[in-house]
């Protein structure tokens, strides 16, 4: 039978043990995050219309600052409105939030739209103001007559 002694030296060298396999995992760096979001997908600009609780057609005029979701940086923009398609209050005007793709994943959807001409922007009504239905599925060209196309273009996800 093992004494008092070598049973909190066997306990002692196993607490260190685990301490420096433990301190191994971890990098000596400033703490980083990250956060990768499941972005639901939407057959077709109808069904994010659906979704949305707002649709409008308008243009991406330019950025209104930066913010926050789910703590990755987000870009805000100012979008003069056209046309009320769904939900809204009618202002000529809106900020939009840009929401974040994820993952590392940096590009802003919203950006490419600047001055680009008319889009047709699916949004939601957060907390903090009007936000992109998703980051890959907020926004799309308008057609010619201003209404919503029927379907994604193929380079959605670019």
């Amino acid at each position: 039978m093992a004494s008092r002694g070598s049973l909190r030296w066997l306990a002692t060298a196993g607490m260190v043990a685990a301490s420096l396999v433990l301190a191994g995992c971890s990098s000596f760096g400033p703490p980083t995050s990250g956060a990768c979001i499941d972005w639901v997908y939407f057959e077709s600009p109808a069904d994010a219309a659906d979704e949305a609780d707002a649709v409008i057609v308008g243009t991406v005029e330019s950025s209104a600052g930066s913010t926050t979701y789910l703590d990755l940086p987000a870009t805000k923009w100012h979008v003069s409105v056209d046309r009320w398609i769904k939900g809204g209050d009618g202002s000529r005007t809106v900020v939009v939030t840009s929401l974040p793709r994820s993952c590392g994943d940096t590009h802003d959807s919203v950006a490419d739209a600047v001055d680009a001409g008319p889009v047709v922007l699916f949004l939601r009504d957060g907390k903090s103001g009007w936000g992109t239905l998703t980051p890959f599925q907020g926004l799309i060209p308008a057609e010619r007559d201003g209404n919503l196309p029927s379907e994604w273009p193929a380079d959605m996800h670019d």
